[in-house]
């Protein structure tokens, strides 16, 4: 924020400092290493008096100069230079808190220039004992040199008490300062045998060379184990948080530490090879070869460090963009582009239609180039994003750095989210925003009905508004299937239901793909209903339809049709999976396709650990318990609908239900009256985040709930310990704590307010009598009358001619025969 902005694109995303720092530090390790093993092998040579050998030292000592010396110093200035321009404020604070630190090692690192220096230019002139001297001050440097550059490399990634008291030893002495400090003593001697196998395979001499890297040999199997058991003590002495991200916590760590293990083999198989007697031609080609594999093993060790501390640059101090965190809420409330003093005059007042692109541009460069790259090697930003529309990337940088903590949060004000979601999703990567076509619902016929002669009336719902459903071939999510109801009513001046001698037949009108689209219904003695599983699908003719009409009939035993009606069973996957997933539609505007699955199960493995990407089949039923499917789930996992609210409402946090709820949910969920009164899925189930507590609560204690409930901040309820907790399914709204007594509602708001279990639920609430149900007369849930097409309003249509509640405006006649005068199913009927 307070420095200006060198604009990288193709080799941005920190490319410049991973191949300065790894091929530099890699070197730097062998000139402490490496200074060691000459003064050693220079002792060796006159100990044995063997001139070959002491003639390999003095040409490894060339070697060993123009490498550490021209090559490590200016690569050293390079990284200088770079972490200067990508991360100006981290290089601040290391300057301004290490000031001593860095004085020291500068008199040090002149230390080793002069010993070496003087080493390497009176081999034939100083006496030999002074010769040895010389060259243990080299390495005595060098090691001071590293014991100065670990404890301030160390503080970046655990910098322990200092971020309280801002005291130099505390930073400097931080928790991993002796665990790294002899790491990387063992890894230099590694780097020494590693080099010295490049010049020990061209010595002419066999026996010497034999020798010679036979004892490299040594130093690099040694080395590396030792490496690898201080590695271990290192990792241990991680505080919680960066131990969770370098061992679980990052799918990116995860991966550098199998790097680090495949490299540790090749190194240490290399080594031993080299051991034995070969051609020399062959034994320098494979002594290059390992040391590449020591670079990759030191490489991978040193990206694996870098993972740990993500999303910093200075654990829990600086982020990895430069942004310190103790500016945040500053920034967030003043805005990103007023706080950053190098921001274009044109982009200091709001952002509209004109500039936008050009502040996401801006916005990109300040917040995300530090890490990312467009069309470069090191984490191009197109292709991590290729799957977002502009909605579903602002929802993204909303979660960001929440349920993945690898990277930081985005800082700034909503329409600068948006105008940076719309830079990379829009102006990188051509995509357009999702759109979701939902067709007009065909005309319908109600079933006939004559009041006059009719003996019957046939009453028939759904359990479900909208049965939402979305799987493929390898994914199941929700599986499509609902249940039609229906009661036949003898109608009588007291009407009763009636199922002896009756068979109730359905059939889902042509034309609908689907499984069980004919057959009989089944009476439900305990319940008193019909009923039926049905799976129809969305699609008829081929073409994406959600509101199939199901026409039943109710017969006698010899055949003759006692009452018919007709009711829509409604269906639909056009669940926006693809806004965030990627993919496409996969089929007629709605289904989620094959590349939709695979980066939903890739983001499940990616942040659980889980496999799921390599099974053939899964079904989320399988593992998570979901109540609507019967699934018990299995002991330790969330719920189905903890899990998925919970996980999303991180990302959709602070949206209406437009922008949340319908995200993913097909956009005709809601067709009742309540949506004709401009009612949302907020004002039953509250917003998104408060939804997500209060299914998270229902959990009890869980590591899920642990890690995700934290970052969860209500907006309906007061705080997170006002939302009361409720199972899905069986605890949802209840419609009297808006009609209270049934009368016309008192509030608009029936969040929080949960029904005991499921016998209170909508779906199969009964009237004062326990006769009727309650969506016998209202309609399905989600679709209650007056609904806002005529497929939905089909029998109160056919049984009233006008949508409305059966029962409502004198239709009590339906069932009753004659006029009521006083409510007989609830009070606040209209008839007292």
């Amino acid at each position: 924020m307070e420095y200006p902005i060198w604009q990288l694109t193709t080799l941005g995303g920190g490319f410049w400092i991973a191949l300065i720092a790894t091929l530099h530090v890699y070197v730097a390790h062998f000139a402490v290493g490496g200074g060691l093993f000459l003064v050693l092998t220079e002792q060796a040579a006159y100990r044995t008096g063997n001139i070959d050998l002491l003639n390999y030292a003095k040409k490894h000592t060339k070697f060993f100069l123009l490498l550490t010396m021209a090559f490590g110093a200016v690569s050293g200035v390079a990284i200088w230079f770079t972490i200067a321009l990508l991360a100006p404020q981290a290089t601040i604070t290391l300057i301004h808190q290490f000031v001593f630190g860095w004085a020291a090692e500068w008199v040090c690192f002149l230390g080793e220039i002069v010993a070496l220096l003087i080493y390497y230019y009176t081999w034939e002139t100083m006496d030999r004992r002074d010769h040895v001297i010389v060259g243990w001050l080299y390495f005595v440097f060098g090691w001071l040199s590293l014991f100065l550059i670990n404890g301030i490399v160390g503080f970046m990634l655990t910098p322990g008490d200092w971020i309280q008291t801002k005291d130099f030893w505390d930073g400097f002495f931080n928790p991993t300062f002796w665990p790294q400090l002899v790491f990387r003593t063992f890894f230099s001697a590694a780097c020494a045998g590693l080099f010295g196998f490049v010049t020990a395979t061209r010595i002419q001499n066999l026996p010497t060379r034999l020798k010679t890297v036979r004892t490299c040999s040594l130093w690099t199997i040694l080395g590396v184990l030792a490496t690898i058991g201080s590695g271990w003590w290192y990792v241990a002495a991680l505080p919680d948080a960066q131990y969770q991200l370098m061992t679980l916590g990052s799918h990116r760590a995860h991966a550098f530490l199998q790097w680090f293990w495949i490299f540790s083999v090749l190194t240490l198989f290399g080594g031993l090879v080299l051991a034995f007697k070969m051609p020399k031609a062959m034994s320098f080609t494979l002594a290059l070869a390992v040391l590449v594999a020591g670079q990759g093993l030191f490489g991978s060790f040193e990206f694996l460090r870098e993972a740990a501390r993500k999303p910093y640059l200075i654990w829990d101090y600086t982020y990895s963009n430069s942004i310190q965190k103790a500016m945040v809420p500053a920034i967030n409330q003043a805005g990103a582009l007023a706080s950053a003093k190098w921001t274009p005059p044109d982009l200091r007042g709001p952002i509209t239609d004109e500039n936008r692109m050009e502040a996401g541009e801006f916005l990109f460069q300040l917040q995300c180039s530090a890490c990312h790259s467009i069309d470069g090697p090191m984490n191009d930003i197109k292709k991590r994003t290729a799957m977002y529309d502009a909605d579903g990337l602002a929802a993204f940088l909303t979660g960001m750095g929440k349920i993945s903590r690898y990277m930081p949060p985005f800082v700034g004000n909503d329409d600068e989210k948006r105008a940076l979601a719309v830079y990379i999703a829009k102006g990188l990567n051509k995509k357009e925003p999702l759109t979701v076509a939902v067709p007009e619902p065909g005309e319908i016929t109600p079933a006939p009905f004559d009041a006059d002669a009719a003996e019957y009336a046939l009453l028939a719902w759904t359990d479900q508004g909208m049965n939402f459903f979305a799987r493929s071939d390898a994914w199941t999510l929700l599986p499509p299937g609902s249940t039609i109801r229906a009661q036949l009513v003898l109608r009588d001046a007291l009407p009763e239901m009636t199922n002896q001698g009756v068979t109730l037949s359905f059939a889902v009108e042509p034309g609908f793909e689907g499984d069980t689209l004919t057959g009989e219904m089944a009476w439900n003695e305990d319940l008193g209903r019909f009923e039926v599983s049905i799976a129809p699908l969305p699609y008829r003719d081929g073409k994406f339809d959600p509101l199939p009409m199901v026409a039943i009939t109710a017969r006698d035993d010899a055949g003759a049709v006692l009452a018919e009606t007709k009711v829509a069973a409604p269906v639909s996957d056009q669940m926006g999976c693809l806004s965030c997933h990627g993919g496409k539609w996969d089929r007629d505007g709605s289904g989620v396709s094959a590349e939709t699955v695979d980066d939903v199960l890739a983001a499940h493995d990616r942040i659980n650990r889980t496999d799921l990407a390599s099974r053939e089949s899964v079904a989320c039923a399988d593992c998570h318990a979901d109540p609507a499917l019967n699934a018990a789930g299995v002991d330790g996992v969330p719920s189905l609908s903890a899990a998925i609210h919970g996980t999303h409402a991180v990302f959709l946090a602070g949206r209406d239900a437009d922008g949340s709820c319908l995200k993913c949910h097909p956009q005709d969920t809601l067709r009742g009256m309540h949506a004709e009164a401009a009612l949302s899925c907020v004002n039953c189930h509250g917003p998104m985040e408060d939804l997500a507590i209060g299914l998270l609560k229902g959990e009890g204690d869980s590591p899920f709930t642990e890690r995700t409930l934290p970052l969860l901040i209500p907006s309906n309820a007061a705080n997170r310990d006002a939302v009361e907790p409720r199972e899905p399914w069986t605890m949802q709204p209840d419609c009297l704590t808006c009609h209270e007594d049934f009368a016309a509602p008192s509030t608009d708001d029936a969040f929080n307010r949960w029904t005991e279990d499921s016998t209170g639920l909508y779906a199969v609430r009964r009237d004062d009598m326990d006769a009727v149900e309650c969506a016998a007369c209202h309609g399905s849930p989600h679709a209650v009358y007056p609904a806002g097409n005529d497929r939905d309003n089909a029998q109160p249509v056919q049984y009233t001619d006008d949508a409305q509640p059966l029962g409502a405006a004198g239709s009590c006649t339906l069932c009753h025969v004659d006029e009521m005068d006083y409510p007989a199913h609830h009070s606040g009927m209209g008839l007292e």
